[in-house]
């Protein structure tokens, strides 16, 4: 198991010795230079001493990990942001049309979050699988299937179907999917029919999981 980060910076100066060798470590692994990923030469291309370096990393996998999971920060942070935005405007409106919008809006996010810095994402969920990465408190597909919840409860009701599995499902597919798609096809995310799949996926999926005793 990977060791995690010793410290957390709160004052400014730590806070940017911090993200001097994040950014550092982010740029050698985007170079793809395995003879650089030192954390001696993390810290001298930082600019920062090796001991400031090991004050808040043990070694140059914890580095990664941190950059993952600022990666899946900035992913909940953005979605969450968007979900409130919609309920906050009514947009969360009784009809299958409004909630085709929603998903649609959903989905064309989480697709930024990854391609707005395709590389770097694509090479951080490669880092992430080659690593005894800790499991995260809450994986993308339980958070997706959290927001997902009340946009099926809006159209289909909560007494007719148990809506948090089919969120969940859903979720769990589109998380693959995108995270398959960073490995295998990441020009996929540049291209808007990617985004109309995705959409396709997931209303052809709610229209066909009717209760079995309505089949």
């Amino acid at each position: 198991m990977v060791d995690i980060q010793r410290r957390i910076p709160k004052q400014s100066r730590s806070i940017a010795v911090v993200d001097a060798i994040l950014e550092v470590t982010a740029h050698i692994l985007l170079e793809n230079k395995k003879q650089n990923f030192t954390t001696n030469h993390i810290a001298t291309l930082a600019g920062v001493s090796i001991g400031s370096l090991y004050q808040y990393f043990p070694n140059k996998e914890s580095i990664v990990v941190r950059l993952v999971e600022l990666h899946q920060e900035e992913e909940f942070n953005r979605i969450s942001s968007l979900m409130t935005r919609i309920h906050k405007n009514r947009v969360c409106k009784n009809s299958k049309q409004d909630r085709e919008n929603n998903i649609r809006l959903v989905m064309k996010e989480f697709i930024s979050v990854h391609s707005e810095n395709l590389e770097l994402a694509r090479t951080l969920h490669i880092q992430a699988n080659n690593l005894a990465y800790p499991e995260p408190p809450h994986s993308t597909a339980s958070f997706l299937a959290d927001l997902l919840h009340p946009l099926l409860d809006e159209v289909d009701g909560a007494d007719q179907h148990d809506n948090y599995t089919r969120a969940y499902i859903l979720a769990n597919s589109v998380d693959s999917l995108i995270q398959t798609t960073l490995i295998d096809e990441p020009l996929l995310f540049t291209k808007p029919e990617f985004l109309d799949e995705l959409v396709n996926l997931c209303m052809g999926y709610l229209e066909r999981s009717q209760p079995l005793g309505n089949a």
